[in-house]
């Protein structure tokens, strides 16, 4: 799948299970959890013991949240987590 730089390092951040912040969104893992915030917006949470997710769009359904929600889904699916 083809990412944009953002998309990019989110992506990474999740597989590598680290934390980053770039711009308006924040990828921040804390006890096995990672949490992504796009806007200040809590769009994913990510248990890393359950290997499951969670994704909310927070009521902003538009290209840009939806393609962060993307990149998030697909390392979640890359580490093989429902």
């Amino acid at each position: 799948m083809a990412f944009r730089s953002y998309q990019e390092r989110i992506y990474d951040a999740v597989i590598r299970k680290t934390n980053w912040a770039g711009g308006n969104v924040v990828v921040h893992i804390e006890n096995n959890i990672t949490k992504v915030y796009f806007y200040g917006n809590k769009i994913a949470v990510i248990n890393h013991t359950t290997k499951t997710a969670t994704y909310d769009n927070c009521g902003y359904d538009n290209a840009c949240t939806n393609a962060r929600i993307n990149a998030v889904k697909a390392a979640c699916e890359e580490l093989g987590y429902k």
